[in-house]
């Protein structure tokens, strides 16, 4: 079966189902490489899980490690900003930024920003 089919009929069903979005490949690999080495693989295994020649791809391009005290903040932060589009908090208590007042994503907020910062 292609690569492009396994996807399509296969994959990215079971990764919705769960109810998460599909990146692509490079994004399925990357969730699961991150995934096995927090959960303790060692970066070895978890390159021969990949099936990468050379260990350092999978190191720098793959493996993501989280933060806890960055992914506390933001989840901080999406709290914050689903009070707002709940009308809990007032809105001038929240400061704009670039003089453009921020907006909530519906939970979207910390899932985004955790991978462009870990």
């Amino acid at each position: 079966m292609a690569m492009d089919k396994l996807a399509q009929k296969i994959v990215r069903p079971a990764i919705e189902s769960i109810g998460l979005p599909w990146y692509g490949w490079h994004g399925f690999r990357r969730a699961i490489a991150s995934n096995l080495y927090a959960l303790g693989a060692d970066d070895k295994v978890v390159r021969r899980v990949l099936r990468h020649a050379k260990p350092h791809v999978t190191k720098e391009r793959y493996i993501k490690v989280f933060d806890p005290a960055v992914l506390d903040a933001m989840q901080k932060m999406q709290a914050t900003l689903e009070q707002l589009s709940r009308g809990q908090q007032l809105a001038s208590s929240f400061l704009p930024i670039g003089g453009k007042m921020l907006k909530a994503n519906t939970g979207e907020v910390a899932e985004r920003l955790k991978a462009a910062v870990c």
